[in-house]
């Protein structure tokens, strides 16, 4: 296709034609206040139950035992490299 072509293109000139349509700003206020409405309700179905007296799992212990595994990896690392370099 050309340019010569798009010029010419009856599809494009047809879209061209059209109007642009939208909604009122009151409509619009009121889908805005039904979508952010269920959003907060979906957010406060999902939303995970606090506890009063536990650690959560996720925030600390979690971390804590992956950081120690790491620190054993690499005190591992260290020591086979030490053992193979003669230190």
């Amino acid at each position: 296709m050309t340019s010569d072509n798009r010029q010419n293109d009856e599809s494009l000139a047809a879209i061209a034609a059209l109007r642009s349509h939208d909604v009122s700003p009151r409509r619009a206020a009121r889908l805005r206040a039904r979508c952010h409405a269920a959003l907060e309700t979906q957010s406060r179905r999902h939303a995970p139950a606090g506890r009063a007296g536990g650690v959560p799992f996720r925030r600390i212990i979690g971390p804590a035992v992956g950081g120690a595994w790491c620190l054993a990896y690499l005190l591992e690392v260290i020591r086979r490299a030490a053992a193979i370099y003669g230190f």
